[in-house]
This record gives C-alpha cells, structure tokens and sequence, in this order.
C-alpha cells in the first residue's frame, strides 16, 4: 500500500490539474490578451483626446470674423432662401432683378433613393451640393460685372450653364445655372 499511494496521490492531482487548473488558467490568459487589446484601445483613446484637445485649441484661436467667413464660404448646411437672397443681392449690385429663382433638385444615382428636397430646412441629398437656376435681362458687360461680382463673393458656386437669347437691342435674356456646396 505504500508503493500505490504515492502514485494514485499523484495521479489525483494530474487529473485535478488537468480538469480544475488548465481550464482555470485558459481563461487567464484570455483574460490577459483582453487586457491588452484594451490597453491599446485606452492607449488610442488617450491619443485621440490630445488630438481633440489640440483641435479645440486651434479652433479655439481662429478669429470669430473668419469662422463666420469660412461658414459663408462651405456652410454646414444649405438654406435654399439665404442662398437665393444672396445672389439676388449680388445680381442688385450690378443693377440686375433675379426672376425666376428655381432649386434644382439633384438626381438619383442609379441604385439610390432619390434625394429629398424642404425648401425651409434646406436640400437633403447624399450630395453635398445644390443647382440653383434662375434668369436676367441685361447687356453684356452688366453680365460680366455681376459674374465677377459673384467670382468674388465669399460663396462658394460654380456656374454650370449659361445660356441667352436676344431680347432688345444691345439686351440679352440670359438663364443661369449655378451650383453651390456645403459640408456634410
């Protein structure tokens, strides 16, 4: 009996080791690459709270004139009446009246649903840009006026299409297509 129980004493404690201990310490070092899977993420998180705090600092030293311009320039968003009333009092400057102000309506893409449009709240489309067309009547050289009135305004517009037709002498009716941006 003494040579048997020193063996089955060991082998007791093989099998508690090997069902107790090893699941016990599986889990362990799950624990322990958790630990450090979370620690990067503390780590990263930590980085991007510097890199916020820096951004707040700087944002913080932009002149409020110059956040103002920079908001005219790309607006957060579009206000369909604003942008109409600014080009109305651009085209004023060069002695010309906006008639016809029309939003134009982005398209679908193919596969997408088609945007929506809230003439109060502004355009809501996957694109961060609006068309607007509208007409007016004058000579040429009010035209290039008011298109280098608008060139140096703080809005951002590209002129998408121009066309005109004769009216009176030395008077054109010209249509035009502007398309202004906004940040999404």
């Amino acid at each position: 009996m003494k040579i048997i129980l020193p063996f089955l004493i060991l082998g007791l404690a093989a099998v508690t080791f090997f069902y107790f201990t090893t699941p016990i310490l599986q889990a362990i070092d799950t624990l322990k690459i958790q630990q450090k899977n979370l620690s990067v993420v503390l780590d990263n998180a930590t980085e991007f709270k510097k890199q916020q705090d820096k951004l707040i600092d700087r944002d913080n030293q932009i002149d409020p004139a110059d956040k103002k311009n920079l908001n005219e320039f790309l607006p957060n968003n579009i206000d369909n009446v604003r942008l109409i009333i600014d080009i109305n009092n651009i085209a004023k400057k060069s002695g010309l009246i906006v008639r016809n102000p029309n939003i134009v309506k982005a398209e679908a893409k193919e596969g997408e649903p088609p945007p929506s449009t809230d003439a109060t709240a502004g355009v809501k489309t996957t694109d961060p840009s609006a068309a607007i067309s509208f007409s007016v009547s004058a000579s040429y050289e009010t035209l290039k006026l008011f298109l280098s009135d608008l060139a140096r305004s703080l809005r951002l517009v590209d002129i998408e299409s121009l066309s005109f037709t004769a009216a009176e002498r030395n008077l054109y009716d010209y249509q035009l297509t502007l398309r202004t941006y906004w940040l999404k």
